[in-house]
C-alpha cells in the first residue's frame, strides 16, 4: 500500500516535470544535432558536385537535312499551302533483283569453321 501513496502523491507530479524538461532538453540538442548534420551533409554534397563539374564538349553544328526549309519564317506557318509528302524522299528502287548481285560472293569464312555447315539432318 506505501507504494502506491508514494506513486500518486506530490512526488509524482514533481518526477513528471522533472521528466518534461528533460525531455524538451533532450529535444533541443537532437534538433541542434540534426541541424549540424544536415549543413555537414549539404556542405559534402556541394563539395562532391563542385569537384565532379565537368567542361562541356564543343558542339559541331550539323547541316539539316535536304527536306528541311532551314530559311522559314514565322510568317509561312500562316500561309494555306499544299504539304509536301517526304516519305517517298531519298528512297531508292530497284527493278530486279539480278541488278543487286550476289554480296556475299566475295565473304570470307572467319573462325573455326571452313567447311560448308548444313542444318538439314540426314536421312
Amino acid at each position: 500500500m506505501g507504494f502506491f501513496r508514494r506513486f500518486f502523491t506530490k512526488q509524482a507530479s514533481n518526477t513528471e516535470s522533472d521528466e518534461d524538461s528533460t525531455e524538451d532538453n533532450m529535444l533541443s540538442k537532437l534538433e541542434e544535432q540534426y541541424q549540424r548534420d544536415v549543413e555537414e551533409d549539404v556542405s559534402a554534397i556541394e563539395s562532391i558536385l563542385e569537384a565532379d563539374e565537368e567542361q562541356l564538349d564543343d558542339l559541331t553544328v550539323l547541316p539539316a537535312p535536304d527536306y528541311d526549309e532551314h530559311d522559314a519564317t514565322i510568317d509561312d506557318v500562316l500561309i494555306d499551302s499544299e504539304m509536301e509528302n517526304y516519305s517517298e524522299k531519298n528512297v531508292v528502287e530497284h527493278s530486279s533483283i539480278e541488278e543487286l548481285g550476289n554480296h556475299l560472293d566475295s565473304a570470307a569464312i572467319i573462325g573455326d569453321v571452313s567447311t560448308e555447315v548444313s542444318f538439314d539432318s540426314p536421312e
